[in-house]
């Protein structure tokens, strides 16, 4: 997803299925302005003519419905859920604020100066507080590159940040480029400049059309970047369910253009841009109003996700692409024999010993009178339903096996999502925060 307001739109996706607002009835005017205004803007704007008639006819259609509907965050949830039921659309989502909707994420098409500004200076100090996306940067042994984003800002805030680490990289011999966290893109631009490194000559990655105007819009390499170019190490990017639009789009990018090998499993599938209108002062939609076109398959991703060339479970992604990155530096014609050596050594002894899942216990004390508890985190994808909890005396069980390293997660008790009451490490502020710990450490 490429958004045009803020990263508010960001987290708002990232952090959707699991944080619910505090249930608040609405007052009867509202939920038909909020319905009249989305039925109005899905037939104006969706990318989908057809579809976009379709859509705004059920919201006319099941009106009444909806407005028997009084908790705010339940109508935002059945209207989204009746709305992906016909489109299959998952970038198409109705948001719900009890405290209002953010001015800063509503989509302004035609920005004063003054607006843009301030816009820009908003969205670079909610970046710098997550270091633009960037969770970890790093050599690994036998000299392998590992970049890990979160999402892919804009070069407008992030560039300096994307071309130190780049740079940083540059005289590696393999490089992973970990998507299986990205949510997207704030930017259509954040994609051909990281790119940019990957490819010698300008390089055709992508065409976005917009239903406004009936334009398509082209994205291409640059000719010149910061520092040395990316071109003859192999490369890897991991990608998983949580790897979903502007991400989905570079690891598309870059395979279709075979300059990646994709490992991990299939992605989110969600290949249509668009930004976040009002509806209400409660309500919003994130409405598509766009869609990739690839210029060598003609088509995208959406629906069906990028699928990996090596499918592994998401744990086991990183060790694969280590290991398919030795192979690859042992077998190249430029490598010294005694270096050569060393790293054939080191790929038998993966052979023989193989890399190890840690097992990881979750315990939730009390909720005796739940009827199904969960944890959901990073590890699961964030799913509701993938992790679920025993009865075990008095507290909720569950023993996985997940990747060695930290992690985040959340416990959900008959849909309400919370922090482990046991735990006091957390990472995030308010309803964003989630529990943290450090699997394998015992």
């Amino acid at each position: 997803m490429y958004a045009f307001a803020s990263i508010t739109w960001l987290l708002s996706l990232l952090f959707l299925a699991y944080q619910p607002a505090t249930a608040q009835d609405l007052a009867p005017a509202e939920r038909r302005q909020m319905l009249e205004t989305a039925s109005k803007l899905l037939r104006e704007r969706y990318v989908f003519p057809d579809m976009a008639q379709r859509l705004a006819q059920q919201v006319r259609k099941k009106q009444r419905t909806y407005e028997a509907i009084a908790d705010g965050q339940a109508l935002a949830q059945r209207l989204t859920a009746d709305l992906y039921a016909l489109a299959h659309d998952k970038h198409l989502n109705i948001g719900y604020h009890p405290e209002g909707v953010p001015t800063d994420q509503v989509w302004n098409a035609k920005p004063t100066a003054e607006q843009e500004a301030q816009q820009l200076a908003a969205m670079r100090e909610g970046m710098r507080r997550e270091n633009f996306g960037i969770l970890d940067l790093s050599v690994l042994r036998y000299n392998i590159g590992y970049l890990n984003l979160k999402y892919l800002a804009s070069p407008a805030v992030a560039g300096d940040s994307y071309v130190a680490a780049l740079n940083y990289l540059a005289h590696t011999d393999a490089l992973i480029l970990d998507l299986r966290q990205c949510g997207g893109a704030t930017s259509e631009f954040a994609i051909p400049l990281l790119c940019s490194y990957f490819f010698t000559a300008p390089t055709h990655l992508n065409d976005l059309y917009w239903r406004e105007g009936n334009r398509t819009q082209q994205a291409w390499t640059y000719t010149q970047v910061p520092g040395p170019r990316y071109l003859t190490q192999p490369l890897y990017v991991l990608i998983g369910p949580n790897t979903f639009s502007g991400a989905e789009e570079l690891a598309y990018d870059l395979q279709t253009q075979k300059r990646a090998t994709l490992i991990g499993q299939a992605s989110g599938g969600g290949a249509n841009p668009g930004g976040t209108f009002r509806l209400s002062e409660h309500f919003d939609i994130f409405l598509p109003v766009g869609r990739a076109i690839n210029p060598i398959t003609h088509t995208n991703w959406e629906g069906v996700g990028v699928r990996p060339d090596t499918t592994v479970i998401l744990p086991l992604a990183l060790p694969a692409a280590q290991a398919l990155a030795l192979r690859a530096i042992a077998t190249s014609p430029g490598t010294p024999p005694d270096w050569r050596g060393v790293l054939q050594g080191q790929l038998q002894e993966w052979a023989l010993h193989p890399p190890k899942l840690a097992k990881q216990r979750f315990m939730l004390q009390g909720e005796p009178q739940a009827k199904q508890v969960s944890v959901a985190g990073s590890f699961n994808s964030w799913s509701a339903t993938a992790t679920l909890l025993t009865r075990q005396g008095n507290a909720w069980v569950a023993e996985v096996e997940v990747e060695p390293g930290p992690l985040q997660y959340k416990f959900v008790v008959d849909g309400r999502w919370f922090t482990d009451p046991a735990n006091p490490r957390t990472e995030g502020v308010g309803d964003r925060a989630n529990s943290v710990l450090n699997a394998g450490s015992n």
